[in-house]
């Protein structure tokens, strides 16, 4: 095939939609519920929103459905009233119940859009409570501002992590070791495969934050109690004294360049390791700052990886796929499958941002024969997600539960990844990271589209499109120059 050099080039192509008054379906959840997944990966730590019992009570319900294991949320419980003439004693009262009952090493308060409107003075009503509790053993408390009504869960993620940083981390002796920031909405599965990757290469880190174990647990005794395992308050204190920081995602990388700017810990800022290229960046990194050479089973698995894109290369060239979520998952999966021939053709986020829409152009290198230009949907919906789907052909939907509908009216398979998913079991263990999760992932979508696109036999079921199994060497020989 003649190489078409006009096809390398990337055309931003953003889609401006005219229903500016709501959002329908959101892409995206509030500030408060991404600071709580990141307080769930602390070890014997409690949320506490500072908000109506409705805020904690639909995050619970959230959390819940998707990892299925039983999830505490206090909540300092404002009514009409207390919005009125503001919710200290609330709050006082809930610190007071949760520090004696509940017997935590730290709590973290959370605000909400009511408290962020009527201005209620978190961090001043903490130092009211250990200040009229002086002598007591009280548990370390931490707040962090999360608004309902701006943002995303993204930014709550961010700022939860930024601020237990700033809280806890102090300065000591070197640690020899990695911080390495999650970037929120990861599953349980995904951040195992980050720490079997780290393990592979003889790395020890410190894990913000680690809900590996916390959510996605055995059935025990102890399943009411709060969370014995994730990430312990003296690694935070630790993580000023780490070799560097790596953040998985662009989006959350304040910790990181707090510590950098604070304590000279060098810090990086990189995309999922999802694919080829996005996990030989997270391998070099960790590499370059702990000086030292790629073992052979990391080697080995990266050759896994290739091998299944070039036995899967002949099901999925030139399959086009549409994608919504978080902007770090979105480029992600984009990424893993230019490399396996699909075409990205709708990417959709419920976020502003620049850095997304750089990272989309970094896409074209994988795009050297066929025309690549994404309709770019940011700071949208799934109503504007349907509506587009409504006038571009894809063969196949990758995103959250919430995608089912659109799916079906589209008659293409979706593809589960992503946070909530509710009609599923399992989604704590889904895992797409690093090589090996990579495997699992081209394995799992090629499987799909065999199962949707192809009949028994393996032919196609698209008459016009016969017989898939001939000289597939053209291809095979593009896969293998490619990495």
């Amino acid at each position: 095939m003649e190489k078409n050099q006009d096809c390398c080039e990337f055309e931003e192509n953003r889609y401006i939609s005219d229903k500016k008054f709501a959002v329908e379906n959101p892409a995206r959840m509030c500030q408060p519920m991404g600071a709580l997944q990141a307080i769930m990966g602390l070890k014997n730590a409690m949320p506490l929103i500072h908000g109506s019992q409705g805020c904690a009570t639909y995050m619970r319900f959230q959390l819940i459905r998707h990892f299925r294991e039983p999830i505490e949320v206090s909540s300092s419980a404002l009514n009409e009233k207390t919005v009125i003439y503001g919710g200290e004693n609330n709050l006082l009262n809930a610190l007071k119940n949760v520090s004696e009952k509940q017997n935590p090493d730290i709590v973290c308060v959370m605000s909400s859009c009511l408290t962020e409107t009527i201005g209620d003075d978190i961090e001043g009503i903490i130092s009211k409570f250990e200040d009229a509790n002086i002598g007591m053993k009280l548990p370390k408390m931490v707040s962090v501002s999360t608004p309902s009504f701006s943002g995303s869960h993204i930014e709550g993620y961010d700022k939860a992590v930024l601020e237990l940083v700033k809280d806890l981390g102090r300065l000591n002796i070197p640690n020899d070791k990695i911080n390495l920031i999650m970037g929120g909405n990861l599953s349980p599965g995904d951040i195992n495969e980050v720490k079997k990757l780290i393990n592979d290469l003889n790395v020890s880190s410190i894990i913000l934050t680690d809900t590996s174990l916390n959510l996605d647990a055995p059935l025990d005794e102890d399943t009411l109690e709060l969370h014995k395992y994730g990430t312990s308050l003296n690694e935070i204190e630790d993580t000023p004294n780490s070799k560097g920081t790596i953040s998985l995602s662009k989006h959350v990388d304040s910790a990181g360049k707090y510590l950098e700017k604070n304590f000279d810990v060098k810090c990086f800022s990189e995309n999922l390791p999802l694919g080829i290229k996005n996990t030989d960046r997270f391998v070099k990194n960790v590499c370059e700052l702990m000086n030292i050479k790629i073992p052979k089973k990391v080697e080995r698995d990266r050759g896994r990886l290739c091998d299944i894109l070039v036995d899967s290369h002949a099901y999925n060239y030139r399959k086009k796929v549409a994608i919504f979520g978080d902007p770090d998952m979105v480029i992600g999966i984009a990424n893993i499958v230019s490399e396996m021939g699909m075409i990205p053709e709708v990417l959709c986020i419920g976020m502003e941002s620049e850095r997304f829409i750089n990272d989309v152009g970094n896409i074209k290198e994988f795009s050297n024969e066929i025309d690549y230009n994404p309709i770019i949907l940011e700071n949208s919906d799934l109503f504007d997600l349907e509506n587009i789907l409504d006038n571009h052909d894809v063969d196949i939907l990758f995103g959250n539960a919430y995608g089912a509908s659109i799916a079906d009216k589209n008659n293409i398979p979706l593809y589960r990844i992503g946070f909530p998913i509710f009609d599923r079991v399992g989604a704590q263990r889904i895992s797409c990271l690093g090589y090996t999760g990579g495997i699992k992932f081209v394995d799992e979508v090629t499987n799909m589209i065999i199962d949707y696109y192809y009949d028994f036999e393996g032919y196609k079921l698209d008459e016009e499109e016969e017989i898939v199994f001939g000289d597939i060497a053209t291809e095979e020989k593009h896969i293998e120059e490619k990495f």
